[in-house]
C-alpha cells in the first residue's frame, strides 16, 4: 500500500506541475523564466513520466522544447521577441484572431464570447471560490484560466491525498474529471487545429498539441485514481 500510496503523490505532484506549466504558457505572453522552466530537466521528467506510454511523442514535444531552449542560450532576446510576436498574433490581435483562446467561440455557431458555457465555467470556479487572477478583465473561459483552475485543483487534490482526506480528495478528482469532459476536452482539440492551420509553427503549434495530448492522458489518470 506504501508504495501505491508514494506512486499517487508523485502522480499528484506531476499533474500540479504540468497544469502550473500550461497555465504560464497560455495565460500570457511569454517571459525569460517561463520558457527556463519549460524547457529545463524537471518538465522532461514530468512530461517523460505522463508520456511514457508514447515515446515517439514524447521525443516529437522535447525536441521543440530542446530547439528553444538552445535558441534562448545562443540569443534570449531575439527568441523571446519572436515568441511574444507569435503569441501577439494567435492570441490577442489586432487582426482576426486564428486561434481564439476562448471556450465559447468554439461551442457556439456564432464564435462570439460570453456565452452560456462561459457562466458555467463560472459557476465551477466559484465552488472552489476560485477568482481567476485577470478577473474581470479576461473572459472566465481563457484557455489560460482554465489551465489555473485545474492547476490550483490539482494542487488541492494533492493536499488532500497527502493529508489522508480521501473524501475531500475524491470529490476535487470527480470535479476535475468533468470540468474536462464537459468544458476542456470539447475546445482544446479543435483549439489545437486552428493553431496548426496558422501561418506560425514556431512554439504555440507544438505545444498546443501536447496540450491536447496531456488533458486526454489525464482524463484517463482521472479515471484510474477513482478505481483505485
Amino acid at each position: 500500500m506504501n508504495q501505491q500510496n508514494d506512486a499517487i503523490t508523485i502522480l499528484l505532484a506531476n499533474r500540479s506541475y504540468l497544469y502550473r506549466l500550461l497555465q504560464r504558457i497560455f495565460g500570457g505572453e511569454p517571459q525569460a523564466e517561463i520558457l527556463r522552466v519549460a524547457t529545463d530537466s524537471h518538465t522532461q521528467e514530468a512530461l517523460q513520466l505522463l508520456l511514457q506510454d508514447d515515446e515517439h511523442l514524447f521525443d516529437k514535444h522535447f525536441e521543440v522544447l530542446s530547439e528553444v531552449a538552445r535558441a534562448m542560450e545562443i540569443d534570449p532576446e531575439q527568441t523571446i521577441d519572436k515568441l511574444r510576436s507569435e503569441y501577439t498574433y494567435l492570441f490577442i490581435g489586432p487582426n482576426s484572431l486564428p486561434a481564439p483562446p476562448w471556450e465559447s467561440v468554439y461551442l457556439t455557431k456564432e464564435r462570439v464570447l460570453f456565452q452560456e458555457s462561459t457562466l458555467n465555467v463560472r459557476r465551477a470556479y466559484l465552488k472552489y471560490n476560485f477568482l481567476p487572477s485577470n478577473y474581470p478583465h479576461e473572459a472566465d473561459d481563457h484557455i489560460g484560466l482554465e489551465m489555473d483552475f485545474m492547476a490550483h485543483l490539482s494542487q488541492l487534490a494533492q493536499e488532500h491525498f497527502e493529508k489522508r482526506s480521501i473524501k475531500d480528495f475524491i470529490t476535487v478528482v470527480e470535479d476535475q474529471k468533468a470540468f474536462l469532459q464537459e468544458h476542456l476536452l470539447l475546445w482544446i482539440g479543435d483549439f489545437a487545429e486552428d493553431i496548426q492551420k496558422s501561418k506560425t509553427h514556431n512554439f504555440y503549434p507544438p505545444m498546443a498539441d501536447l496540450t491536447k495530448q496531456v488533458l486526454k492522458i489525464d482524463a484517463q489518470l482521472l479515471d484510474e485514481l477513482l478505481g483505485l
